[in-house]
């Protein structure tokens, strides 16, 4: 639980009774969120300041929602009891996917479970990355990534390195990735993206034109989730290119100058979430849930890498340590996760 700024901590919770169409399931390992979560912990969070009205769709001025704040919604969990209405449906030991909090056990309607169960044999903490894949996938979609295009990726996190692969994959000619941290560099490198360092004295536009050429990348996807990642994404590509973000932007709004490159080139800016109620662009066609069974497919074949990202791992009795480092040394991390052993 997310009691304050910078404040986490374990508490016991109540779950409760299992009903006959429920099913008890008790988590195996559950990612963090490097942008949502954070910006929690950070107490940057919009809907910390502001209050959203749903029904509109439009921030408010007023109070936003208060701590205490319970984070986590990449969660795999394993079945240990069955609801006597629920038993054909299903089995003891079926491992699910969970947009919930994390937590050592989770109460869940059989019918949901079903719907997030993983086939058999699939590695439980490679499936903690199927919904930042579909946050990835969803985004390539919208920044619409063409056989032969030269793509900048900015902000080699998670959702950043996965979505420079799937924009390879999508036909991309040349992937290039952004960021000021050398592993995550190194691992982009590994995954086939050209790395550019955001922290030496060049001008990073300058450095993407080296790669690709004077007039700039088509596309860029903007993963970093800071304003002045984002300002760097419309100064890299094209006259008349696209950029797509996928990340949620909070804090400080410093570097984003629109009166420059994004008016003088006729940019595209377009945000790519595939959260928070809103339809996919494609769809019907390309709804969430087929998009969620690409995402997962591509990951479960193994088309999209994902073992590497993985750089620490706690125990969930020091949550408070895994998200203290996140906060403290991001240089060290790409993904966290936290583990539930018995």
């Amino acid at each position: 639980m997310i009691t304050g700024p910078g404040q986490v901590e374990i508490v016991r919770e109540h779950l409760p009774a299992l009903g006959p169409d429920d099913v008890y399931a008790e988590s195996v390992v559950s990612g963090i969120s490097h942008g949502t979560e954070m910006a929690w912990v950070a107490g940057d969070a919009a809907a910390l300041h502001r209050s959203w009205d749903p029904q509109r769709r439009i921030f408010l001025d007023g109070a936003g929602r208060d701590f205490p704040v319970a984070p986590g919604y990449e969660t795999i969990a394993r079945v240990t009891a069955v609801g006597e209405a629920a038993v054909s449906k299903v089995s003891i030991g079926d491992l699910v996917t969970l947009d919930r909090p994390h937590g050592t056990a989770h109460i869940i309607p059989a019918d949901a479970a079903i719907a997030s169960r993983l086939p058999a044999g699939v590695d439980a903490e490679r499936a903690v990355f199927f919904i930042l894949a579909r946050v990835a996938l969803g985004g390539v979609h919208d920044a619409e990534v063409r056989l032969g295009d030269t793509v900048v990726v900015v902000g080699l996190g998670t959702v950043g390195l996965l979505a420079g692969q799937l924009a390879r994959l999508s036909g991309a000619a040349k992937v290039i990735g952004v960021d000021r941290y050398p592993l995550r560099l190194d691992t982009a490198d590994s995954l086939g993206i050209t790395p550019v360092h955001a922290a030496t004295d060049d001008d990073i536009a300058v450095q993407v034109r080296k790669l690709c050429g004077p007039q700039g990348a088509d596309v860029a996807i903007e993963a970093s989730g800071s304003y002045r990642g984002l300002h760097e994404a419309i100064r890299c590509v094209r006259v008349g290119g696209r950029v797509a973000t996928v990340a949620s932007y909070h804090g400080d709004q410093n570097g984003l100058r629109l009166g420059e490159e994004y008016h003088r080139n006729r940019i595209t800016l377009v945000s790519s979430m595939t959260v928070n109620g809103c339809p996919q662009r494609a769809h019907p066609a390309w709804d969430l849930p087929r998009l969620s069974t690409s995402a997962r497919d591509l990951v479960i074949n193994g088309h999209v890498h994902v073992d590497s990202l993985v750089t620490q791992r706690f125990p969930f009795s020091e949550a408070a340590k895994a998200y203290h480092l996140i906060a403290q040394r991001p240089e060290e991390t790409i993904k966290v996760v936290l583990t539930y052993d018995k």
